[in-house]
């Protein structure tokens, strides 16, 4: 309520319009930022376990890869790289921090290079280089629409 200088009183609604909290106001702009959050956490699930799953090659808990001191040279440094570097990034990713996203980036394009480095020097495969591009394209096209949202 408020009052006029001709002393009426009236009624102010100050509430939202019903057009902006609507489902159709939702889907009708996306919002972006929600969208990059979830899938930095759903990156952060994923890049946790391929991070264990390198602490458990190198501590030997895999006896399908045989003993980690047997392993070519090339593969040795990727797996301590990645069992070290997959976390921080994953923890990143979770806080959704910038430095997370742009670790995790790093971690994603070194991986897939790896194969460069010989058959003897990766886990991973064409499918595997294929995937991390996918989502290193997704990322960036997901922060791009976010930023955009922000504007």
């Amino acid at each position: 309520m408020r009052q006029r200088r001709d002393g009426e009183t009236e009624i102010v609604d100050r509430a939202p319009h019903t057009d902006q909290l609507g489902l159709t106001a939702l889907l009708a702009r996306p919002r972006w930022r929600i969208g990059l959050v979830w899938f930095m956490r759903t990156l952060a699930c994923v890049w946790i376990a391929k991070g264990l799953f390198n602490w458990f090659v190198l501590l030997g808990f895999s006896s399908r890869f045989g003993d980690f001191v047997m392993l070519p040279r090339a593969l040795q440094g990727s797996i301590v790289f990645f069992a070290a570097a997959d976390l921080m990034a994953s923890i990143g990713l979770w806080l959704a921090a910038p430095w997370g996203g742009a670790l995790w980036l790093l971690c994603a394009a070194s991986e897939a290079t790896t194969p460069l480095m010989g058959s003897r020097g990766s886990f991973i495969n064409g499918y595997g280089v294929a995937l991390n591009l996918a989502l290193i394209v997704s990322y960036l096209a997901l922060s791009w629409l976010a930023a955009r949202d922000s504007e």
